[in-house]
């Protein structure tokens, strides 16, 4: 909508971030001007030594911990049983484990923020739930917000969807949160 090459998820180069190989991720972010989805918010710092004061940088939050935790939930009861979320949180999915999936959530937020507080013409935090908009969005960019346009919101949760995951996963759920819970593996 406002003429950006967007790159979407590439969970195979989180991979390569987590190895600390980021020649594959330097080299797909010179192919595209905006990032959302692993592994990008891991590479904020690359991103920023890489382009510096041209680069514009847009930490996404929930109102709430507790709504940012119901969120990964809810997407790990969609995600096939067969794959697992360990190479982005570090754990194979977020049941019964709240507390350490929130602390994730608190320090990589905190790390973003202690990392852009002197840098703020560059930053912000953004939040849909509290009624951040184009306005907000195009400040930051340098751009005209659009008029008589929602702004996007495409990762709803859509009832019904991967119905077959959801009823597998909430028996996952069921065993997986009693299981002792083990280090985090990152």
């Amino acid at each position: 909508m406002l003429g950006y090459r967007v790159c979407g998820p590439r969970k195979s180069l989180l991979t390569d971030v987590r190895a600390g190989n980021l020649d594959a991720v330097l080299n797909v972010m010179t192919q595209h001007d905006a990032f959302e989805d692993w592994p990008w918010p891991l590479v904020y710092r690359q991103a920023y030594e890489t382009y510096g004061e041209a680069a514009r940088f847009i930490l996404t939050v929930r109102k709430d911990e507790d709504a940012w935790f119901r969120s990964i939930e809810q997407h790990g009861y969609g995600t096939d049983p067969l794959k697992s979320m360990k190479t982005a949180y570090g754990y194979y999915r977020p049941f019964g484990r709240k507390k350490e999936f929130v602390e994730i959530y608190r320090e990589h937020n905190a790390a973003v923020r202690a990392y852009f507080a002197d840098k703020p013409h560059v930053f912000t935090e953004f939040c849909l739930e509290k009624g951040d908009g184009w306005e907000k969005l195009c400040n930051l960019l340098g751009q005209v917000a659009p008029i008589g346009q929602p702004t996007p919101h495409s990762n709803k949760t859509i009832a019904g969807r991967k119905v077959m995951n959801r009823m597998l996963n909430k028996t996952i759920a069921l065993i997986y949160s009693r299981l002792p819970k083990p280090q985090r593996e990152v």
